[in-house]
């Protein structure tokens, strides 16, 4: 059974989490030859401010 979990920072739609869930999809069971129906995927979904690159917090400028 596949498990796939996609962080992202900040927020996706709902027809964002429906495309993405569909391509990973189709990607993995085309790879590694797994029926659709065993592959999960699960998106986190967090606030800016809690993500930092190179030193720097990805939350609002001021």
């Amino acid at each position: 059974m596949p498990y796939v979990n996609i962080r992202i920072a900040g927020t996706l739609s709902d027809e964002q989490r429906k495309q993405i869930a569909a391509e990973v999809t189709d990607t993995l069971e085309r790879v590694v030859l797994k029926p659709k129906s065993s592959i999960y995927i699960s998106f986190d979904e967090l606030p800016r401010e809690n993500w930092a690159v190179g030193g720097e917090l990805l939350g609002k400028k001021e």
